[in-house]
């Protein structure tokens, strides 16, 4: 293990543990079994499936591990990482990048060599790098920080990184940046601060990997629920936005965002979804308590 001075770790070789779990049927929706596969996550997030090797990723915030699961054996694949990881963007490149406390790290999950692309926020020790979400050609990996002290600051960022490491700054003055998530079409960014119960919205130029001024879309309070993880979908012509709510995930109408509907929950805390495979009908969510696959 290698540091890079700064107390980010440069470079280590991770150790990968095996297991199987069995799903179990939680609830029903629209038609389809929702199953949960109980893998003892204490902040399950980000998931992101992987087309190619027909395989679900996703991490553990604070248990600190990169999961991956093959739901048709139940095989689970867990790497403990060095720190705390805040969100995952799998690469053309085969590696998987991982957005740790103070810096975004590759790994090479054949290997189990991370190493680090570039450092972050390092000179804010009370900052931690949080959700991030892959721009709709796989150019740019656009993440947010947040204070992670218990009385936040909005000392928290919105970032872009191209697939060579540059780093550029989209937004500051977030206390929680989260949310992130791309309309269909790939014209708009949308992202949140959890801390204010805010949701924003900004146009996004793909080939520059940049946003225009961000206006707030909607705002949550605490009756409401406040936005955590999103994912935009298409119906027609209606955009939805997942949102975390205290007793389920939501949905808000790109036409009327103050509307939120009600969508089952996996448990108490907040959730995070994905669609798997190619249809949109597949979705993945990820829990506190566990792992949800809605199918």
């Amino acid at each position: 293990m290698t540091g890079s001075g700064s107390g980010t770790i440069s470079e280590t070789t991770l150790r990968l543990r095996t297991d199987r779990v069995s799903p179990v049927v939680v609830g029903c929706h629209e038609g389809f079994d929702m199953l949960a596969y109980p893998v003892a996550n204490r902040v399950g997030e980000s998931p992101c499936w992987h087309h190619g090797q027909e395989r679900l990723y996703w991490i553990d915030v604070r248990g600190q591990q990169l999961l991956r699961l093959d739901p048709a054996t139940g095989r689970v694949e867990r790497w403990d990482l060095p720190d705390v990881v805040g969100s995952i963007a799998l690469c053309q490149s085969g590696e998987v990048w991982l957005a740790l406390r103070h810096g975004v790290h590759a790994l090479d999950t054949d290997s189990g060599l991370l190493r680090l692309v570039a450092s972050v926020e390092d000179d804010r020790p009370d900052n931690r790098l949080n959700d991030g979400k892959v721009s709709p050609s796989g150019r740019w990996f656009v993440f947010g920080s947040m204070d992670d002290r218990p009385r936040k600051e909005p000392t928290g960022a919105l970032y872009c990184m191209s697939l060579q490491g540059e780093l550029r700054t989209l937004w500051r003055g977030l206390v929680v940046a989260n949310g992130i998530a791309f309309s269909a079409d790939g014209s708009t960014l949308y992202f949140s601060d959890s801390a204010r119960g805010l949701v924003f919205k900004a146009d996004w130029n793909e080939q520059r990997g940049c946003m225009g001024e961000p206006s707030i879309w909607c705002v949550l309070d605490e009756a409401a629920g406040r936005p955590d993880g999103a994912t935009v979908d298409t119906v027609g012509l209606v955009r939805r936005c997942f949102c975390r709510l205290p007793q389920c995930a939501g949905s808000l109408g790109g036409a009327a965002p103050q509307a939120a509907r009600a969508l089952p929950r996996a448990d108490d805390a907040g959730l995070r979804r994905c669609a798997l495979g190619r249809s949109v009908r597949h979705v993945a969510g990820t829990s506190r308590l566990g792992f949800g696959r809605c199918v």
